[in-house]
């Protein structure tokens, strides 16, 4: 089972150092608004990684994305802690959509295994 997360943790990390990267390069030819990369990417990645945990859980998908999603907020947390960046409605507000991208996402993966 933790190898698993440990697995959809590395997906995540890499899908948005990925999608990073690619939209700092399309954004020096085509600039855009940077709160795409703030928001976005983040959401998209947990999706993705979601949905590759929830094929490998066994049942109750959206219990399995609650779980990896709070992980994620307690290490974004402690890292905005560290920097000692503010805390505000919107980060909440973003925090919430990482938790229904990742209950989404696993709720894909487990159908989609069938």
């Amino acid at each position: 089972m933790l190898k698993n997360y440990l697995k959809s943790y590395l997906y995540l990390f890499g899908l948005i150092l990925a999608l990073t990267i690619i939209l700092s390069i399309l954004n020096y030819f085509i600039p855009f608004n940077n709160t795409i990369i703030k928001i976005i990417i983040p959401i998209i990645s947990m999706l993705i990684s979601s949905i590759i945990l929830g094929k490998n859980s066994k049942e109750k998908a959206y219990i399995e994305g609650i779980k990896y999603s709070s992980v994620f907020i307690i290490l974004i947390t402690i890292f905005k802690l560290i920097i000692k960046s503010n805390f505000n409605y919107k980060v909440f507000i973003l925090y919430f959509m990482y938790i229904f991208a990742s209950i989404i996402g696993s709720m894909i993966g487990i159908n989609l295994k069938k």
